[in-house]
């Protein structure tokens, strides 16, 4: 479709006005609810159409901010009634889902609950035994679960173009229909058990559209991260109409808040600034609470201030607890109150604090002889900081003196080959249900996997030894956090690796191969990226990355062997980049050329904005609506793109060409085809092998090895077309309409 072509189609022009405050429709955090309180006829909630046993319980275990969140457990079916039917809406939850639970939770929207029979439009399902996640409504939708992480659910709904757009933790997971039965309307959310163990929902929020548009939004870090890097850089995404940013930020989340241009608290640490992007000066400090809120600022006359939202976030640690300790011991001990009970959180609350109940803890009787001890070991070596030790703690411990008063404390990074740190005297516990670790053993550093504890003595005479619970704490030397994150697929041949770097390393050694055994060494840098540059579609790569620092007294931390696999097919067109300005010629017809313009009998869009189609979509939002008509000459329908620079289509061992197509049964039968012409004017066409192919109303991949463009550079390449018909003997046809969507360039992965 041609510009002249829009032109015989009337328009009109609407300017958009946004008041400088969101319009937050809904919100609820949970918090004015004490924790136990039953869902059910309360602030718009209740059980499904009226069953109170299945509210949702408010819940203070986890909660995103705050101190309480609403527990989905098997038996919750609950509902928040609303009363929406027009206009663009967008609907976030945090979700938290802790590890080792099992079953498949839901969680649902519908259109129509109280008005008649069920109109649905949203279920998603969350598998939480193998963390896959899907929607019943669009087989291709596909992610994994985050677990032990607040996860912010995002769905973009427009009931007046019948829209959705699904995104889990920032990515977009769908793009269909609102209404896969029912009416273009909300009336409810349904978080639904559907018997499966507790998960958590906080912070659910309804605004609209255009307001969610003019605030910075997307925070990086996102609001309530923990255990951000010191040198971390803020960034966000900028208010559609923002013509600079002013930056709030500072320790203090009321001087934050408070905080204009008037009267900046010292929180207003930059002002009019052009870029979406903030570098805190120097480094941010271990451990610490940062709050930051971006204002955005319009462009003259107005110079309108949309105020942000105050987000937050703690710096990383100093020191983490190391994690999956195993612990033994010589000395025997009763069933339930094994070694194994010091490391494994048993008797701690929230705050640290450890029950008396001697199930939570360790008590040994000496055997054989020797020495009792206990020895810990990790699963690497480690640079270890130090130890907490909460002593043996029942009940009348002050009597009974069963915790340890003296232990020789060793180490050692083989199991073998052991260092004395020296006698150390451990305090004795309290005896109450509130007892803090108050025993603290310094190791500065120490490169260690196994730690052993022998007792010298106890606070009493009875000749049993136990202790309640030890964190070890260790220094991060070892590279983690990768990305593309271990175990990632479909990631791009041009990817960037990168990582978290040891806290010490100055530089960083890579090694890369498709071989976890024989990995070569790949290069040497300073920061904690690395491009590899010959990456090849569909392949399993392996890489390591070893942190360097010649005058640390370990000059070496090797990471773990992490992998990735690279994606079949890059995009070479996904046709969700054109949009509806005419004006600045990005729509999708000036990019892929018609009849209007070849004279052929093909149709590029729709008459009417929105000219791509937007709900038969293989992938991403948009797909490309192809309309043929072949009853008269040229007896071919064809959409032709020219690309301003000549595409080479053989990087990563590309060999083949992929384009996923879907027509209607209403069509006339046709053949598709796909020509290509490289800079030199050489062109070949290739024919799909059965005109039915166009008939059938569901997504089909068509796969062309490039070979079969015979005389055609796939290096230099210039222009390609897709179409209907027969473009070199062509004859009388039919008519219909086929949809185009993710044309890329690749390798298929080898058939097991």
């Amino acid at each position: 479709m041609s510009t002249l072509k829009y032109s015989l189609v009337a328009f009109a022009l609407a300017s958009v006005c946004v008041s400088a405050s969101a319009r937050v429709l809904y919100f609820e955090d949970f918090e004015s609810f004490d924790a136990g309180v039953v869902l059910h006829e309360r602030a718009g909630w209740e059980g499904w159409y009226g069953d109170a046993g299945a509210a949702g319980i408010v819940s203070d275990r986890y909660a995103f901010r705050g101190t309480k969140s609403v527990e989905i457990d098997g038996s919750a079916d609950a509902v928040q009634v609303l009363d929406i039917t027009e206009g663009k809406w967008v609907l976030t939850a945090m979700q938290y889902i802790p590890s080792g639970t099992s079953g498949v939770t839901r969680f649902h929207m519908q259109n129509t609950y109280r008005d008649g029979d069920i109109g649905r439009s949203v279920q998603w399902f969350f598998s939480l035994s193998d963390g896959k996640i899907g929607d019943d409504y669009d087989p291709s939708a596909s992610a994994r679960i985050i677990y032990n992480e607040w996860i912010e659910l995002k769905l973009v709904i427009d009931l007046d173009n019948d829209l959705l757009e699904q995104y889990y933790n920032g990515a977009l997971f769908s793009t269909r229909a609102w209404v896969y039965s029912g009416t273009s309307q909300i009336q409810s959310i349904d978080l639904f058990g559907n018997g499966a163990s507790s998960v958590y929902y906080d912070d659910i929020r309804i605004e609209d559209y255009l307001s969610s548009l003019v605030k910075a939004h997307d925070p990086s870090p996102q609001s309530d991260a923990v255990d951000v890097p010191r040198d971390a850089v803020l960034r966000w995404t900028a208010g559609r109409w923002a013509d600079t940013h002013d930056v709030y930020f500072g320790t203090s989340a009321d001087d934050v808040s408070n905080a204009d241009r008037s009267g900046p608290l010292g929180a207003l640490v930059s002002a009019g600034q052009s870029e979406a992007s903030f570098d805190p000066e120097g480094l941010l400090d271990f451990g610490l609470t940062y709050y930051w809120r971006i204002d955005e600022v319009n462009a003259g006359p107005d110079n309108a201030i949309f105020r942000g939202d105050v987000w937050n976030f703690t710096a990383e640690p100093f020191a983490y607890a190391v994690e999956n300790i195993i612990a033994t011991s010589n000395a025997a001990s009763e069933a339930g109150a094994g070694p194994q009970n010091t490391v494994n959180g048993s008797g701690l609350d929230a705050d640290d604090r450890h029950s008396t109940k001697s199930t939570d803890m360790w008590l040994g009787l000496p055997s054989g002889g020797e020495p009792v001890w206990i020895q810990y070991e990790f699963s690497r070596v480690v640079q270890l900081y130090e130890l907490w030790v909460w002593n043996y703690n029942a009940e009348f411990e002050l009597v009974l003196g069963f915790g340890i008063k003296n232990a020789m404390v060793e180490y050692s990074e083989n199991g073998t080959d052991w260092t004395a740190l020296g006698d150390k005297e451990f305090a004795q516990a309290t005896a109450k249900a509130t007892y803090p670790a108050n025993t603290t053993v310094a190791f500065g550093g120490v490169p260690a996997r196994y730690v052993r504890l022998t007792v010298n003595s106890g606070w009493g005479p009875m000749g049993q030894f136990g202790l309640s619970e030890v964190r070890f704490l260790y220094i991060p030397a070892h590279p983690r956090q990768p990305q593309p994150a271990d175990g990632a697929t479909d990631v791009e041949i041009n990817a960037t690796l990168s990582w978290r770097s040891g806290r010490q390393a100055v530089s960083h050694e890579v090694y890369l191969g498709n071989d976890p055994e024989t990995l070569s060494p790949a290069g040497t840098v300073s920061s904690a990226s690395f491009v590899p540059g010959d990456l090849q579609f569909a392949s399993t790569y392996y890489w390591q990355v070893v942190e360097v620092n010649e005058a640390d007294a370990v000059p070496a931390w090797a990471g773990d062997i992490w992998s990735f696999s690279t994606q079949e097919f890059a995009l070479i067109d996904g046709f969700d980049t054109y949009n509806d300005d005419v004006d600045a010629k990005t729509t999708i017809y000036d990019t892929w050329f018609d009849g209007w313009t070849n004279d052929t009998g093909s149709t590029v869009g729709y008459l009417n904005a929105p000219f791509a189609e937007r709900k038969i979509v293989h992938g991403g939002r948009q797909s490309m609506p192809l309309a043929y008509d072949n009853s008269a000459s040229p007896f071919y329908s064809e959409a032709e793109r020219t690309f301003d620079r000549a595409q080479d289509w053989t990087a990563g061992g590309a060999d083949s060409l992929s384009l996923y197509f879907q027509g209607s049964p209403t069509n006339s039968p046709q053949t598709l085809y796909l020509m290509l012409e490289d800079d030199a004017g050489h062109a070949a066409t290739v024919s799909h092998g059965n005109p039915d192919a166009v008939l059938a109303a569901e997504w089909q991949q068509w796969r062309i090895p490039l070979d079969q463009f015979a005389g055609v550079d796939p290096s230099r390449i210039q222009k390609m077309a897709v179409g209907i018909g027969n473009r070199t003997s062509p004859t009388a046809g039919g008519t219909g309409i086929v949809y185009i969507d993710d044309i890329g360039y690749g390798r298929p992965a080898a058939a097991d």
